[in-house]
């Protein structure tokens, strides 16, 4: 029985050893699964799988009585296999009906986040969004702290699902709420490294991919406790270069009362 509890104690000290190993692996960038089943970004939610890309987006709202630009700039940076960071700072223009414009810096929002769970198939990624106002006296917000966790999963035939699920607490207005997405996704095309899929690496330059997405959040306290608020996105993804994505989409709310009628938004995705 003693030499049975030993080498238990043996092959976890040894799993927890290559676990712990592989966290500051060293990273390497990857475009799919071992399966060859592309690794797409959503829109609208942070992706379980680690790059070092960089997202350019521009985002226009029509509302009642308002419309509003939104350029944001997104950076998502792995520092080993399973580590990394993302860093987001929007820039605002808002034209409101019998006010002047004003624009100003978002929220910056920091990321830190790690792999915790890998397969072919599923992946799982613990993260915590910290979100710092900027100071801007028109669109600065409260400072917050949401951790969650992000999944992809393969789904086969070239269908793949991003979903989130986190809890989002504003420190100055002391209120929580429950932030979650699902996102799904379809590539179309033939990626250009042949049949060797083994090291992720396939080249999906010429690919389409078209996004559904749903996106919503739920206050836990407050006066608005236990509202559900979705919105909904229609998008299409095309690989113009191995290293450059271009990106479009229309969003829309799908539950009622709403702050928006609707929204489009276009971007880049340049992959270091």
């Amino acid at each position: 029985m003693k030499n049975i509890t030993s080498s238990l104690i043996v092959s976890a000290a040894l799993s927890s050893g290559a676990f712990a190993t592989e966290f500051l692996a060293p990273f390497t960038h990857i475009h799919a699964s071992k399966n060859g089943t592309p690794y797409v970004h959503s829109f609208g939610i942070e992706p379980a799988f680690s790059g070092r890309d960089l997202f350019i987006d521009h985002t226009f709202i029509d509302g009642d009585g308002f419309t509003e630009h939104e350029t944001e700039i997104e950076l998502e940076w792995a520092f080993t296999k399973r580590l990394g960071m993302i860093v987001e700072v929007p820039y605002a223009w808002e034209d409101e009906e019998g006010v002047s414009t004003k624009s100003g810096f978002g929220d910056l929002a920091i990321v830190p986040r790690a792999l915790l769970i890998e397969s072919d198939r599923f992946l799982l990624t613990a993260q915590a969004e910290i979100a710092l106002p900027t100071g801007s006296r028109n669109f600065g917000g409260d400072t917050a702290i949401a951790p969650g966790i992000a999944m992809w999963n393969d789904l086969g035939n070239h269908f793949t699902l991003n979903s989130i699920v986190a809890v989002e607490h504003g420190f100055d207005a002391n209120e929580t709420e429950l932030v979650y997405g699902v996102g799904l996704v379809k590539s179309l095309g033939e990626n250009h490294a042949g049949h060797d899929h083994s090291g992720g690496k396939c080249n999906t330059a010429g690919m389409l991919h078209l996004h559904l997405e749903v996106t919503g959040h739920t206050p836990i306290n407050g006066a608005d406790d236990g509202d559900i608020n979705l919105e909904g996105l229609v998008g299409v993804t095309y690989g113009l270069a191995q290293n450059c994505d271009i990106r479009a989409g229309y969003f829309f709310p799908i539950t009622h009362p709403n702050d928006f009628g609707y929204g489009l938004t276009t971007g880049l995705i340049f992959h270091f």
